[in-house]
């Protein structure tokens, strides 16, 4: 029987080098650089990349289990985020999203499936 609770957990470190960390979940290790628009290296991803990549990941594994779920033969997945950041924003904190696209490409299954899939995703 699965766990009832699952408690994900990752840490993020500085690593010395301006704008470059260090993020870890178990024993994965991802390197994360602001971008060289606010100082950074720009090399690795940025935390807004990852903070989508979680977002995408979270809707692409949802709509396999809710295929799997309804034995429908989902064939393939692909879930597209596209984030928008105003530089010249003037605010307090940090640089936020302006607007975010959340887009949904399944295919092996109907219209209306897929819509009903999507629909459950933004429930949750």
């Amino acid at each position: 029987m699965a766990e009832r609770y699952i408690r994900p957990r990752v840490k993020t470190v500085s690593t010395g080098i301006a704008g470059r960390h260090i993020w870890t979940a178990r024993h994965n290790h991802v390197v994360i650089d602001d971008s060289m628009a606010h100082g950074g290296p720009g090399d690795a991803p940025g935390a807004g990349e990852l903070f989508l990549a979680g977002i995408t990941g979270c809707a692409t594994l949802m709509m396999e289990r809710l295929a799997c779920a309804a034995n429908i033969p989902l064939k393939h997945v692909e879930v597209n985020m596209e984030g928008v950041i105003d530089t010249e924003a003037s605010r307090e904190g940090p640089a936020v999203f302006e607007s975010a696209r959340l887009e949904f490409v399944l295919a092996g299954i109907s219209q209306a499936q897929a819509q009903q899939f999507v629909d459950t995703y933004k429930r949750h």
